[in-house]
Formats: structure tokens, C-alpha cells, sequence
């Protein structure tokens, strides 16, 4: 929403620049309201930036809300979203019937980026959705406290006995419906050729305790941001909802097969269709 509405200032700012400046030369009129628009857009951008920090001050981590259903979640996945908007990001969703609403899960897929979880988080907001996350993230500088405050876990990778406290809490939170849970079993950013890297059984163990449903879902072409950001080229993020393990089945399998089971059906998939190849296109 606030994307469109900065869109719109800029607009409107820059016509009315126009007006009272009162050009004749129509090629000088067209590039003088490019550069008005985007020096409205760019102001707009800085306020937008400034009152996320301002906010993030606000944000104390050790005494967060009850819900995570707070004006910070809001303004946050907003800021994502004029972020993405901004970069040209185009999100294509497939198969999106499989997310369920107001039923308890955990969300699994491969990671290609640091830009992964913030797509989940902008545009699957009706879902509940937060994720475990590096407990590096939640360090950014005022960024760190949004990731709390959305209810986003920290998973610390160099201790097990945090890590097995993180699990145990995102697995209490799906149970008291204090939020649903994504997690990239891969432990870290797939930046190899190879289409996704070994699961770590753990992360399944969250399903396991919070007796619930497990997604699976693909993103292509996340890795492929930073290298078309300021080319002024749609990117085309595709993500794919893969199937469903029912709650019956994750608590029939253990932790190692379910992990398995998982990294079999991505890897299949994200075989079969390569990110790279649908980078400029709209559908697969």
C-alpha cells in the first residue's frame, strides 16, 4: 500500500512541479518530470526509512507484545514491500491452494538468499507466518528488532543446547497459534550449482513436537537480486508450493525420514526446472 501511495506523491509532486515551472518544450518537460519524480520518490523513500528506524528504537526485544500482530509487523513487511517493489522484484506464487489458513504448520524450503524469508514474510502475512532465522539477523541494527518484534526466532548454529531451545519455542508458538513457523533445513544459503543442499534433520523436529502439518515450497531465482537490482529489469522470483505432509504422517515418521522425504521432493523439482531458466519469464 505505501509503495502505491509513494508512487502516487511522486506523481502528483512532480506534475505540479511542472505546472507552476511552465514548460513548452515537451522532451524538456518529459525529462524534467522523470527527474522530479524521482527526486519526490527518493525523498519519500528517506522518510520511509527514518521512520523505520525511529520505530525500530522503540521495539524493546525483552519485553516484546503478546501478539505479533502489531503496528511493527505491519510497517515492517510494508518497508519489504516497498523495498522489493522499488528493485522491480516480481513474485509469481504456484500452487498456493496448499497454504492453509488458520490451521497450524511449518513451512519448509530450500534458501538461495537473504532475501527468501523476506518474500515469505511481506506476501504470506495472512498466514501467521515468521521464520526461525540465523541468530546473526536478529543482531542488524534496528532491523534485528523488527525480526523479533514479527515473531521471528533466533537459531543459534554454533550451540545446540540454544538451538534445541529455539526449537522447542518455535514448536510451543505453533501449538499456542502465536504464529507458524518457516525454517531452511539446508542450515545457511545454497550458493553452489547444486539445486539444493543436505537437510538437517532437526529442523523437522519442530513439526514433530508441535504435532503439525509440514509445507513444502521452491523459490527460484532469489540468488539472482543483487546481480539485476539497478538494471531497471523485472526480476521474476517464482515460488512453488510443492505438496503437503500431513500431521498423521509427521508424527508416524521420525525426524530423519521426514527430512528425507522433503529434500527428495525439492530436489526433484528444482532439478526438473532450473531457476535460471525462468528468470525473464512471467510463468513456468
Amino acid at each position: 500500500m505505501l509503495f502505491y501511495i509513494y508512487v502516487t506523491v511522486s506523481i502528483a509532486g512532480s506534475g505540479l512541479m511542472l505546472y507552476f515551472k511552465g514548460v513548452d518544450n515537451v522532451f524538456a518537460g518529459i525529462g524534467l518530470f522523470v527527474l522530479y519524480f524521482l527526486m519526490f520518490y527518493l525523498l519519500c523513500f528517506l522518510l520511509h526509512v527514518f521512520v523505520f528506524a525511529i520505530g525500530g528504537y522503540t521495539i524493546d526485544v525483552n519485553n516484546l507484545p503478546k501478539t505479533i500482530h502489531t503496528w511493527y509487523r505491519w510497517y515492517g513487511f510494508e518497508t519489504l514491500l516497498v523495498f522489493m517493489k522499488s528493485l522491480h522484484i516480481r513474485i509469481h506464487f504456484h500452487g498456493m491452494e496448499m497454504m492453509p489458513e488458520g490451521e497450524p504448520y511449518l513451512l519448509v524450503g530450500n534458501h538461495r538468499s537473504i532475501f527468501d524469508p523476506m518474500i515469505g514474510l511481506a506476501y504470506l502475512k495472512k498466514y501467521n507466518l515468521a521464520y526461525v532465522s540465523k541468530q546473526e539477523n536478529l543482531k542488524i541494527p534496528f532491523v534485528g528488532r523488527y525480526i523479533a518484534a514479527v515473531g521471528c526466532l533466533a537459531l543459534d548454529r554454533e550451540n545446540p543446547k540454544n538451538a534445541v531451545k529455539s526449537i522447542k519455542q518455535a514448536a510451543e508458538n505453533i501449538k499456542t497459534g502465536y504464529a507458524n513457523y518457516g525454517i531452511y533445513p539446508e542450515g545457511g544459503e545454497n550458493k553452489t550449482h547444486d539445486p539444493v543442499l543436505p537437510f538437517k534433520a532437526g529442523a523437522f523436529k519442530i513439526a514433530k513436537d508441535a504435532g503439525c502439518q509440514i509445507i513444502l515450497h521452491a523459490t527460484r531465482n532469489s540468488d539472482h537480486i543483487f546481480r539485476r537490482a539497478f538494471t531497471f529489469r523485472p526480476i521474476h522470483i517464482h515460488v512453488d508450493f510443492l505438496g503437503i505432509i500431513p500431521a498423521e504422517e509427521v508424527k508416524a515418521l521420525k525426524a530423519a525420514e521426514l527430512s528425507d522425504k522433503a529434500y527428495a521432493v525439492l530436489d526433484k523439482f528444482l532439478t526438473e526446472h532450473p531457476g535460471d531458466k525462468y528468470i525473464n519469464a512471467k510463468g513456468v
